[in-house]
C-alpha cells in the first residue's frame, strides 16, 4: 500500500487517535485491537494493513514525536533559543498525546527514548575530554528538562512558550557550566 497516500494518512491518524484516547482511561494492557478499531470506526483487517499489534501504534507514534525534536547547528548563526521554541509549541500543541505517553503504561521508556534522541542530536554541543562526564552531564540536564515539560503540561501551560523556552534553555546552559549569554 501506498504509504504516502491521504486516505492511508487518514487512516493511520485515525487509529493513532483512537489509541490515544483510550490510553487516557485505560491501562496499555488492557487495550485490545478491537477496541482501537472500535473506537477509530475501522476494522479489524485495515489495522492490520499497517500494524502487527497496538505496541507498533504506540512506537509509531513515539517516533513521529522524536522525528519533531529539534536540531541545532551548534557552528550556526542560528541562536539555541531559535531551535528549543519551535518543538515548545509542538509540546503545547500536542500535549494531550505526550503526556498520555509519558505518564501512561504504554511505554515506560518514552522518556529515557526522549533523552537519549536530544542526548544524540547535540552531543557535538559540549566538548567534553571525559565522555562518561559528558553523559552524566547530559543526562543531568535532559531529564531536568523532560521533567519541567511534564511539569509545563500538567499545569495546563501555565507559562507562555516563549517563556518556558528561555526558561529551559536557561537552566540547561546552567546546568552544564555554561552562562546562558553564551547561547549562540
Amino acid at each position: 500500500m501506498d504509504k504516502s497516500n491521504p486516505r492511508v494518512t487518514r487512516t493511520k491518524s485515525y487509529l493513532k487517535q483512537a489509541i490515544i484516547e483510550l490510553l487516557k482511561t485505560e491501562p496499555f494492557e488492557n487495550i485490545t485491537i478491537k477496541a482501537i478499531c472500535e473506537k477509530a470506526a475501522v476494522n479489524r483487517s485495515t489495522f492490520y494493513a499497517y500494524y502487527t499489534c497496538p505496541r507498533d501504534l504506540i512506537e509509531e507514534i513515539e517516533k513521529d514525536i522524536l522525528s519533531k525534536l529539534p536540531d541545532y547547528n551548534p557552528g550556526g548563526n542560528k541562536p539555541f533559543i531559535d531551535s528549543i521554541t519551535p518543538f515548545m509549541q509542538y509540546v503545547k500543541d500536542n500535549g494531550d498525546t505526550l503526556s498520555i505517553l509519558l505518564y501512561s503504561s504504554a511505554d515506560t521508556t518514552f522518556g529515557e527514548q526522549i533523552v537519549s534522541a536530544v542526548m544524540d542530536k547535540y552531543n557535538e554541543f559540549m566538548s567534553y575530554t571525559d565522555p562518561d562526564e559528558q553523559a552524566l552531564n547530559f543526562i543531568f540536564c535532559i531529564n531536568g528538562v523532560v521533567g519541567i515539560v511534564k511539569e509545563w503540561i500538567h499545569s495546563g501551560y501555565k507559562w507562555s512558550v516563549e517563556r518556558i523556552s528561555n526558561f529551559i534553555v536557561d537552566m540547561a546552559f546552567r546546568s552544564v557550566g555554561m552562562n546562558p549569554s553564551e547561547q549562540k
